[in-house]
């Protein structure tokens, strides 16, 4: 079976997502042919990288316009399809011979909803949400199938006119790397992990990490992801952290952590559930991540700090040192990784 898996480099949660449901499909069948296309960059080769550049510069500097702008989109979800686009997704499908389509990003769900109506096409398509929130540029008519992460996903669905026997509840998916059991520890020490997701946002100022520097008991672990600026900069200021930058690792610096400190996204919150690692989210400031920081919050497996004026490092400390709640989260992790049959999606 030919499988195309659609998906777009808006951070790096669809592409890992994307990943995901590959190795998930190629563990149930090795003979399946699976092909991920970022789709951005090959509907838009010349405009790709400046889209790209200009989401980076939304999230990470003007969030208040991003959140305006994914708010707009929802209320006008739907593309009109170009006849251009539509050859272009015709050379695709041809090329790749596909029999299915996984689409892991929301404009990619627009794109083939439009384009299974323009040409009266049949081919399955099934959509994987990657956020607890079911942002309506996700739904889009001629889906066979969504895949949630939660019930609530699928109520929210349920609710803008979804039908319930097309919403599956797996969980978001990852990668077979944070379902395998190594927790190693490299020291005595707490393990306090910071992560700013794919962007390398680490969620706070340097002033928290000083503090936690200057802290004995914890060791601290800062993964600045393909931000090099940030890594020059940590690793010139904070010799007493160990600074990561881009690394495929990032399974085993989870399991070994004690504590995550990170973005609310989804692919994260669901790699942390696998890991069992407690999660703790600083200011959550995105649309998307309002809605994953409250489930985090609501399962109790980990701390949302939504003070904007509230001492991180002190609340972060806090947290590490109680034992007892640090273990509860993990057993609700525990508890909430049963529910999910990773190959359910398969």
């Amino acid at each position: 079976m030919n499988i195309l898996i659609l998906t777009g480099k808006f951070g790096m949660g669809h592409i890992k997502a994307a990943e995901a449901v590959k190795e998930q499909l190629l563990i149930e069948n090795p003979e399946h042919n699976i092909t991920i296309v970022d789709f951005i960059d090959y509907m838009f080769p010349t405009l790709s990288k400046g889209i790209y550049k200009g989401f980076n510069f939304m999230v990470s500097r003007c969030a208040g316009l991003y959140n305006t702008l994914n708010k707009a989109a929802g209320k006008n979800s739907g593309v009109p399809l170009r006849l251009t686009f539509a050859r272009k997704i015709d050379r695709l499908i041809a090329k790749q011979k596909a029999d299915a389509i996984v689409v892991v990003f929301p404009v990619c769900s627009q794109y083939i909803s439009s384009y299974k109506r323009m040409r009266r096409c049949q081919i399955p398509l099934y959509t994987c949400i990657t956020d607890i929130t079911a942002h309506e540029e996700w739904i889009a008519p001629g889906t066979d199938q969504y895949f949630v992460g939660d019930i609530a996903t699928k109520n929210a669905l349920c609710s803008k006119g979804v039908s319930a026997d097309k919403i599956a509840v797996t969980g978001i998916p990852v990668r077979q790397c944070f379902h395998e059991s190594c927790r190693e520890k490299n020291s005595s020490r707490k393990e306090i992990l910071i992560m700013g997701g794919g962007l390398g946002l680490i969620p706070s100022s340097e002033d928290f990490l000083q503090k936690l520097a200057h802290c004995k008991q914890v060791k601290v672990t800062v993964i600045t992801g393909k931000n090099e600026k940030l890594y020059k900069t940590l690793s010139k200021k904070f010799p007493e952290i160990e600074v990561i930058g881009y690394t495929d690792q990032v399974a085993k610096y989870m399991q070994r952590a004690d504590l995550l400190v990170t973005k609310a996204g989804g692919i994260t919150t669901f790699e942390a559930i696998a890991t069992r690692t407690p999660l703790y989210i600083i200011k959550p400031f995105l649309e998307q991540e309002f809605g994953n920081a409250k489930y985090i919050e609501g399962h109790n497996i980990g701390r949302v700090l939504w003070d904007i004026h509230a001492d991180e490092a002190a609340d972060i400390l806090s947290l590490i040192g109680d034992e007892k709640l640090l273990q509860i989260m993990k057993e609700n992790m525990e508890l909430m990784s049963r529910e999910f049959c990773k190959e359910f999606i398969a």
